[in-house]
């Protein structure tokens, strides 16, 4: 599953992206084209379930978001607004992330089994140090709420950006915002989790090369 994290982004962002602008390039209206592309969003995210015959907790997020997207799109008709719905898209994530932390359950550790692990045995032995050991288990929490403060401050950035550019320089930009952002988020994780895997096992000491720090 390794550069899976980064396949999934581009795969979900590429469609509405190039429908936008393939629409542009015809004379299509701004409102026109972002509905269209958000629909086409919505669409992929409906396909891959369908096809897999089954919708995960990261397919499923990513529905709810076009979805809420394309039904507000309907009632405003304002192409601006329909860009700062992203941000409240992204604000909703760092919510959910938030809430995985409360409840004991931080998703940096299920996105670390869905995206890092080889095969299902590897997954196995990474729930195992995940129960065994508080200080793995602290690892992912401090990871989750890094993403959270990441999220939220990349939602701000893009808010005044949608009121000072051009509609079509934005629709790229937001997105390469975001795309950014998650990017740098993976390339950090990646570093603070073999560097907090390290300190954990030390303190328990054990070692486990097979852990997803090592990955």
């Amino acid at each position: 599953m390794k550069g899976g994290f980064v396949k999934t982004i581009l795969a979900d962002v590429a469609p509405p992206i190039a429908a936008y602008y393939l629409l542009r390039a015809f004379n299509v209206s701004e409102y026109t084209a972002l509905l269209t592309a958000t629909a086409v969003g919505l669409a992929r995210t409906a396909y891959v379930a369908l096809r897999e015959r089954r919708l995960d907790g990261f397919a499923a997020f990513t529905g709810l978001v076009f979805g809420i997207g394309l039904v507000l799109a309907f009632f405003t008709g304002d192409e601006r607004f329909m860009l700062a719905i992203k941000s409240v898209s992204t604000f909703a994530i760092a919510a959910v992330l938030t809430a995985t932390c409360l409840v004991g359950r931080p998703a940096a550790f299920a996105l670390a089994i869905r995206f890092g692990a080889e095969d299902e045995k590897t997954a196995a032995r990474w729930r195992v140090l995940y129960q065994a050991e508080p200080a793995f288990r602290r690892i992912y929490l401090v990871m989750t709420l890094t993403w959270v403060m990441a999220l939220v401050a990349e939602s701000l950035i893009r808010i005044p950006l949608i009121y000072l550019l051009p509609v079509d320089v934005m629709t790229g930009l937001s997105t390469a915002l975001l795309v950014g952002t998650l990017c740098l988020i993976a390339a950090w994780s990646a570093w603070y989790g073999k560097r907090g895997e390290l300190a954990a096992l030390a303190e328990a000491g054990t070692d486990s090369p097979g852990s997803p720090a090592h990955s």
